[in-house]
């Protein structure tokens, strides 16, 4: 993929706010379900639906018990993230993120295409992203040779350029800027990783890349040799080696409302850890592949 300029609008949808028992949960449920999720950030690829807040709105941090799981399950129906949720405080402490493709249309605007959608040379798209906590979060590509380069955060990026605050959406590429698929098929290869705290062993591989020098091994002297390849790439072993060292269980849920006859109907994947409390879901990861035909 390379990056090319576009422009995208936004608008909102309205929807009524559901309520349910422990026991229906899904992925989806959890993710909002979040108590840290006060505000949420509208979601670029509803347009076609007449926006009745074109802000995000604040629940009020007063709010406790059901309403404000009514509060927020409004709040994401408005804000164009399909149907309100049902949402029950049992989740309230699981790490989560959402992902969803966005596909540049006819009018150069950019809509949800399903999870698993098969992609042509010329196509351009965004990736949409959005935590349900604070953290940092990193979105890292494979190329043809096994290698890994940084997509987010760039490496000429500042410290705290990966910080993402709870219900705030991250757009990659950002601003203007798209990627295009090029002319030669094959599947892009992605692994978007949500840490509660930074992840040294990237960042020192990402400002290393930004410098120039090699990335070493966390585990090894310094004079054990480069992690860092030709041509400035992360091996391989190195980031799947960050991806499954702290390895919990989770729950992952592709949505696709498509099939609902709403052209506003929610495609998005899902993932968020199986366990409560911070100690016990401190990173989340997600294996993302693109296929282009």
């Amino acid at each position: 993929m390379t990056a090319r300029n576009a422009t995208f609008p936004a608008a909102l949808a309205l929807l009524l706010p559901v309520l349910a028992p422990a026991q229906q949960f899904t992925a989806r449920d959890a993710f909002w379900s979040s108590s840290d999720l006060i505000t949420v950030t509208p979601n670029p690829a509803a347009h076609k639906s007449a926006a009745t807040h074109p802000h995000p709105q604040r629940t009020g941090t007063s709010a406790t018990g059901p309403e404000r799981n009514s509060q927020v399950a409004q709040l994401v129906a408005e804000n164009g993230y399909g149907a309100a949720p049902h949402l029950v405080r049992a989740s309230e402490d699981r790490l989560g993120l959402r992902c969803s493709i966005l596909l540049r249309g006819a009018n150069d605007e950019y809509n949800e295409v399903a999870p698993g959608s098969i992609f042509h040379s010329g196509d351009h798209i965004r990736l949409s992203f959005l935590a349900n906590q604070a953290g940092y979060f990193y979105v890292i590509q494979q190329g043809s040779t096994g290698t890994w380069s940084p997509i987010f955060p760039p490496p000429n990026s500042g410290a705290d350029a990966n910080r993402i605050s709870a219900g705030t959406l991250q757009t990659v590429p950002s601003g203007t800027k798209t990627f295009a698929f090029d002319q030669n098929p094959g599947d892009e290869k992605l692994y978007v990783l949500l840490s509660r705290a930074p992840i040294p062993d990237i960042d020192r591989a990402i400002q290393n890349l930004k410098s120039g020098q090699p990335a070493e091994s966390p585990s090894a002297p310094s004079s054990s040799g480069p992690m860092v390849e030709a041509e400035n790439r992360i091996p391989d072993a190195f980031v799947k080696g960050i991806a499954s060292r702290d390895l919990v269980l989770v729950d992952e849920q592709k949505v696709d409302e498509s099939s609902k006859g709403d052209a506003q109907g929610e495609k998005a994947i899902y993932v968020v850890a199986k366990a409560s409390g911070p100690a016990a879901n401190s990173q989340v990861v997600l294996s993302l592949e693109l296929r282009h035909e």
